[in-house]
């Protein structure tokens, strides 16, 4: 009898290491796939990774993988799961900021690179991204401090930031404005489908297409899911805005699925140079409404 329960005590033990090394082995392959650049392919390796062995690194490494695919809401749940995991890492409370951030979600952002910064009060990435949080939202005097303290922290990438600190501030111009929501869905079946009929989603503080791009992140289609997009073109849109009138419309490839499931694609027009509350393209849904 001691020798079968040895037996069998040997043989789970030997099972446990073993799906263990094969959930290892499916994280590293995750990891490689996504340093080369197949994200879709290294989602499907942590996929199985957690499948046997859920834990933090495969948790974080999906977590990533999800935001840079722009799958936000996907990424959230990730680092939140990883959080669990471990309540001192740092680097996943960052990462959920930046996905809330992403998601117009800039009170629980702000949580997150606190919390991220009272376990390491010199986390340089923590200090530039809450910076630009700040400074997205028009609070330059909470800005200009994290970005001094991540450029002492050693982030070479602050260095721009520090010295726009140190001048003088530029006077707001009309179309310059965050982009904090999405309005309600557009009865125009024009809007956002026709060059003189564009998308003003204005320009963000730290880039003249940071808002297109938040918009279209925003974007969900009709399962819910977000849209891909490309840019393709600019072509010339008269603005008041812009020297001489001469602004410009950029032209998107966005791809969704319809509500069949069906891959479709839709070229939709917005500008930086002008700035009214963007609402929904018509056919087409946001973060949190349906």
């Amino acid at each position: 009898m001691k020798l079968l329960l040895f037996f069998i005590n040997f043989t789970v033990c030997t099972l446990h290491v073993s799906l263990a090394q094969d959930a290892k082995a499916l994280l590293d392959e995750g990891l490689r796939r996504a340093q080369v650049g197949d994200l879709q392919g290294a989602l499907k390796q942590f996929d199985q990774s957690i499948a046997i062995k859920d834990d933090y690194p495969v948790r974080q490494s999906r977590g990533t993988a999800r935001s840079l695919l722009k799958q936000y809401e996907a990424a959230i749940e990730d680092f939140t799961k990883a959080i669990q995991f471990n309540p001192k890492a740092k680097k996943a409370y960052l990462n959920r900021g930046i996905a809330r951030k992403k998601l117009t979600d800039y009170d629980s952002a702000l949580v997150d690179f606190n919390a991220a910064l009272k376990l390491d009060a010199r986390f340089a990435d923590a200090l530039y991204n809450r910076g630009l949080l700040h400074e997205l939202l028009s609070q330059r005097e909470k800005a200009c401090p994290d970005y001094k303290a991540a450029q002492a922290a050693g982030m070479k990438m602050a260095e721009p930031k520090v010295i726009m600190c140190a001048e003088e501030p530029a006077p707001a111009t009309p179309n310059r404005r965050p982009l904090l929501r999405l309005g309600s869905i557009s009865s125009d079946p024009k809007y956002g489908f026709a060059k003189d009929n564009p998308v003003k989603a204005g320009a963000g503080s730290n880039s003249d297409r940071e808002n297109i791009e938040t918009y279209l992140d925003l974007l969900r289609d009709a399962q819910g899911k977000p849209v891909r997009y490309r840019r393709l073109s600019a072509t010339p849109y008269f603005s008041r805005n812009a020297p001489g009138g001469k602004g410009t419309v950029d032209a998107y490839e966005v791809r969704y699925l319809d509500a069949k499931g069906q891959d479709k694609k839709v070229t939709v027009y917005l500008t930086s140079y002008e700035f009214e509350e963007p609402m929904v393209l018509a056919g087409f849904k946001t973060v949190g409404k349906s």
